[in-house]
């Protein structure tokens, strides 16, 4: 899946930067949900133009079977951009966001509203290279503060969740998300299932694996039917939906809570069934002496829990439909601040563990956008297949102008699925990147950012028949993939107003 597809989620937080004072910190709940007594009505915009060199990739050669027609192709991983499809370098613009924010009435309505028109997942179909829409909102929403304890916010508005989604574009620090947000907390939504359920009897999940006489899950390219090649939207961390926040100063401690009701679908679309999404988040920050805005000094705890309903068609003849759960949770910490005494300077430290259970995206058949062979988008649907991600962070900052950081992330990719008696475990991937990273701000407004990110993919235990025998086609392929995914460097440009 291509990184530049998710990369929205940074750059329209950049509008929310300058929601409020420097005491509130990092606390993105009310960054984005409040506005200062003062504040009347202001524009804000940031531009990212990126490039990024797959150098480390290779093209698969040695696929057997059908899928050989794909030898040569480039995997989603390595190729660059929506747009880019067979491309492994490239140089594209972003991101270009402009928004406005402010008060309708001071201390008790204000607004946020923001549109986006770079190469990113709110402009294009997932896993499809022709551009969708011109623009997109990505931003629409009313904020009431009128109950004491429980200010009301409503419209299309970001989802409380992991750190690294959820925060705001200058305290972004790298090119590059982890696989995890990128592959599992980001979602795309899809009318059709090109992954067999085939759940056992009495598990209650799932259905018979096969379409027309062919296994969902084989990857065959001529199912017909709602199975589709690309899906018709994606939430980009946000959803339309109501949300009650506030937030609560404690000496040096600011507790804050959100609750929000979402659809449950994709920027572009409405309910996605008649189930309600429920998102849950609590921060507690303590505040430390120094720094101003999203880079204010102080050690944040957080957790956060997402949980929804999802339908979509389960036969190639657009008959049937099933609800599956789809349930993400996590927790963190983040510190920054002259955290080993000021003579040492100023570090920031971060650490994330991240779950998912159900609707869990497993890129197209043939892990290639369009491919010849495959491409079926394919979701493990069942609550019983799992993914789990976690992330070590730590940055220095030198002075005003450099930055340094390095990063650790992990995301076993299904690590337990939905009837192992059938689909054995073969599913299961684990990708390890470590990302070195250094940043320039030449103001506090315009930064070049450079990532090196190591990437070591691997497919863990081989592909079975039904009966239990080793596929020894389908488990070359399996390895041909994922050992085509090699390292990557990436070079950005940001600037905000």
């Amino acid at each position: 899946m291509s990184t530049n597809k998710l990369s929205l989620a940074a750059a329209c937080a950049a509008v929310g930067l300058t929601a409020a004072g420097s005491s509130q910190a990092a606390n993105w709940v009310m960054m984005y949900g409040t506005e200062p007594a003062t504040s009347t009505h202001r524009l804000l915009g940031a531009v990212q133009l990126s490039y990024e060199n797959n150098f480390g990739c290779t093209e698969p050669d040695g696929l057997k079977g059908a899928a050989a027609v794909n030898n040569g192709g480039v995997v989603n991983n390595c190729r660059v951009g929506p747009e880019l499809r067979d491309s492994e370098s490239g140089l594209y613009l972003q991101n270009l966001m402009l928004g406005a924010r402010g008060n309708l009435i001071p201390e008790r309505i204000n607004y946020f509203i923001a549109a986006n028109a770079g190469e990113n997942v709110a402009n294009y179909k997932p896993y499809k290279t022709d551009r969708e829409h011109l623009a997109s909102v990505t931003d629409a929403s009313l904020s009431f503060h009128y109950i004491p304890g429980v200010r009301v916010r409503a419209g299309l508005l970001r989802k409380p969740g992991p750190e690294e989604l959820y925060q705001g574009l200058e305290a972004t620090d790298y090119v590059f998300l982890t696989d995890f947000t990128q592959r599992v907390q980001i979602e795309r939504f899809i009318k059709g299932n090109a992954k067999s359920t085939n759940a056992i009897p009495g598990q209650g999940y799932g259905y018979q694996g096969t379409l027309n006489g062919k296994g969902i899950g084989s990857g065959v390219g001529d199912i017909t039917g709602n199975v589709s090649t690309y899906g018709y939207d994606a939430d980009a961390g946000r959803d339309w939906g109501i949300q009650l926040f506030d937030a609560f100063k404690r000496d040096k401690w600011t507790h804050t809570y959100s609750v929000m009701f979402g659809n449950g679908n994709g920027i572009h679309h409405s309910d996605n069934n008649s189930e309600k999404d429920l998102n849950l988040y609590w921060s507690s920050e303590y505040d430390l002496p120094g720094g101003q805005g999203p880079l204010k000094h102080g050690i944040k705890l957080y957790g956060y829990h997402q949980q929804g309903v999802r339908n979509f068609i389960i036969d190639a003849d657009g008959t049937k439909s099933r609800d599956f759960d789809r349930i993400r949770y996590g927790i963190g910490a983040k510190a920054i601040g002259y955290l080993f005494g000021e003579e040492r300077g100023k570090h920031r430290l971060a650490f994330e563990l991240m779950f998912a259970e159900g609707m869990i995206n497993y890129t197209p058949t043939a892990n290639m956008a369009e491919a010849t062979y495959g491409g079926l988008v394919q979701f493990a649907a069942e609550r019983d297949n799992k993914a789990k991600g976690m992330s070590f962070d730590y940055g220095y900052y030198l002075d005003k102008h450099w930055q340094f950081d390095a990063r650790y992330s992990r995301n076993d990719l299904l690590y337990e699925q939905a009837d192992t008696a059938y689909w054995t475990d073969s599913d299961y991937r684990v990708l390890e990147y470590l990302t070195l990273g250094v940043n320039y701000h030449f103001t506090p407004k315009a930064r070049l950012t450079f990532n090196y990110e190591f990437r070591h993919a691997e497919a863990q235990n081989p592909v079975r028949n039904t009966n239990g025998t080793v596929n020894t086609n389908a488990t070359i392929n399996a390895n041909q993939i994922t050992g085509s995914v090699g390292d990557r460097v990436g070079l950005r440009l940001t600037y905000s107003f």
